[in-house]
């Protein structure tokens, strides 16, 4: 089945199960539009290509779920660098540079699922808990390098930490439970701190599309990680 083949599919299935999301997104465009027009276009633009990038995951997801552990690499890198290009251009253009934080343990744990998967051989290194340290790391260098207060920035600094633990969760493997425990908690922190960080946008009349999709999309993967869970754990016992 080609990979065209696979993501209209996944479209299908997501707009299927995830009808809901759709008129909560128009919603959103329209009380946009209604509080600055110009706005719109980039919001339309940023959100359509995180869809991409989503859309990628939950191919990558049911990839790891069959055991087609090659392929779900190569969706995992794709989506990667769709959203990586995504927060650079949202970071130059409204300063959300929270959403690239997490970046380099991403990367890292496509580099060890590219190897464990294709190669055959892992990179032993990159763990739960060395991820959850250099996430740590890389944290408190961002606040006291710019002295960022916390509490005053407290949905981005969500925002961020839930971001962090997705990607944390990602570089586990051979623990599913746990790398699931993770992704649901990480979830959460996405869908809690960009829905608190919209409405204060909303009141600055300026919007920015990753926000709009931190709330809205990661809030459909939580969703699918929930109702895949019984399959991910039956895997998991069989092995």
């Amino acid at each position: 089945m080609s990979t065209l083949h696979k993501f209209t599919g996944e479209v299908r299935r997501f707009s299927r199960v995830n009808w809901w999301v759709y008129l909560i997104y128009l919603l959103l465009l329209v009380i946009i539009f209604s509080i600055r027009e110009e706005n719109v276009l980039n919001v339309f633009v940023v959100t359509s290509l995180h869809f991409v990038a989503d859309i990628f995951i939950m191919m990558m997801l049911n990839a790891y779920a069959q055991k087609e552990y090659k392929q779900g690499t190569y969706y995992q890198i794709t989506s990667m660098l769709i959203f990586l290009s995504v927060k650079i251009y949202t970071g130059l253009t409204g300063g959300g540079w929270q959403y690239i934080l997490a970046d380099p343990i991403y990367i890292l744990a496509a580099i060890k699922h590219y190897r464990v998967d294709i190669k055959h051989s892992d990179i032993g290194i990159i763990n739960t808990v060395s991820m959850s340290l250099l996430s740590v790391i890389l944290g408190a260098a961002i606040i006291g390098s710019f002295k960022i207060p916390i509490l005053e920035y407290l949905p981005r600094c969500i925002q961020a930490a839930g971001i962090f633990l997705f990607a944390i969760g990602l570089a586990t493997i051979g623990r599913e439970r746990l790398r699931y425990q993770l992704s649901v908690f990480a979830l959460t922190c996405m869908v809690v701190g960009s829905g608190w960080e919209l409405t204060i946008e909303l009141e600055k009349g300026q919007v920015a599309g990753l926000t709009v999709s931190y709330l809205l999309l990661p809030l459909t993967v939580l969703v699918f990680y929930v109702k895949t869970w019984s399959r991910v754990m039956a895997v998991e016992g069989g092995q």
